[in-house]
């Protein structure tokens, strides 16, 4: 999968090939989270409008992937805090200059539900517990009003759109023009989130000449990712406290313990020495697929040697 970072709810995003589209799917919603984007497996996009009417031009519109298409589809997803998909938006910008976007989201307000259904009374910029409807793109927007029936839908982890099946209909302020449309998507199971793990050895090593204290240990991972690792170290000389923090980037490789090293620099005058020390360490990167951030954590002793 080709993954596409997004920002804004309208964004263009350039063709890598030619004849190339990008469709994104959101998810969104009080207080949450954004997926990366990422590629679709299959899917389809089509509106047009009435003679006259000002977001489509009066002309038809159609995009697609999969099954040999040289197009391509991206889909991104948004969920609340817990974890309720309220909204579905897509995107679209096409190797022959068209981009587009269009949300179709629940009644905004606590956490609700995008379920199959119809939506009337939608607005482009909704008032609480009203839906919302804008379909926008080459270089025309208006405070659109409408409805959109959702046939189906299906969220997953961390507001994966596995597949969606939609009609709207939408009109500007004062028009009796409407443009219609529908959008259908298919995507596989999502991924697993990228989880890792953290190990300070205890064992570790004060440099005579530096003061510092060389620490190391390992990362775990099951999938590919770069984590920072990163912790202080602690240790009483005579009744006084001398601490260290270090930081290093681990590659981490699944399969195997990824090693490390890193050194904490005391801030005082006062260098490490040897002797038991404390330690309190993170990992902590971003999931390459999802986007959230993820961590381990770890504490414990050290034994410090000298060198």
């Amino acid at each position: 999968m080709r993954f596409l970072a997004r920002k804004s709810t309208y964004t263009r995003i350039t063709p890598g090939v030619a004849a190339t589209l990008a469709l994104t799917a959101v998810v969104s919603g009080l207080l949450g989270g954004t997926a990366q984007a990422y590629e679709v497996e299959s899917g389809t996009f089509a509106f047009s409008g009435d003679a006259g009417e000002y977001i489509s031009a009066g002309q038809s519109y159609s995009y697609t992937d999969g099954d040999g298409s040289q197009d391509g589809m991206t889909v991104q997803g948004f969920t609340t805090s817990d974890g309720v998909g309220t909204g579905v938006g897509v995107f679209v910008d096409s190797a022959n200059g068209d981009t587009w976007s269009l949300h179709l989201e629940a009644p905004w307000g606590p956490s609700q539900p995008l379920v199959p259904g119809t939506y009337t009374g939608a607005k482009a910029n909704p008032a609480p517990g009203e839906p919302r409807i804008e379909l926008r793109g080459n270089g025309r927007d208006c405070l659109a009003e409408g409805s959109f029936t959702i046939r189906s839908v299906e969220f997953a982890t961390r507001g994966y759109v596995k597949a969606l099946d939609a009609s709207f209909e939408q009109r500007c302020p004062g028009a009796t023009e409407s443009v219609r449309g529908e959008v259908r998507l298919t995507n596989p199971e999502p991924p697993a989130e990228t989880a890792v793990g953290l190990q300070v050895a205890a064992d570790a090593v004060a440099d005579r000449d530096t003061g510092k204290a060389v620490v190391h240990g390992t990362v775990t991972c099951n999938a590919p990712v770069t984590v920072q690792s990163y912790g202080t170290v602690s240790q009483t000389v005579e009744g006084a406290t001398v601490r260290g923090s270090y930081s290093t980037p681990v590659a981490c490789v699944p399969g195997e313990p990824t090693p490390w090293t890193a050194q904490a620099t005391p801030t005082g005058s006062v260098p490490f020495q040897r002797g038991e020390a404390s330690v309190l360490a993170r990992t902590t990167g971003t999931d390459p697929f999802y986007g959230h951030t993820i961590t381990a954590d770890y504490s414990g002793l050290l034994q410090i040697d000298k060198k």
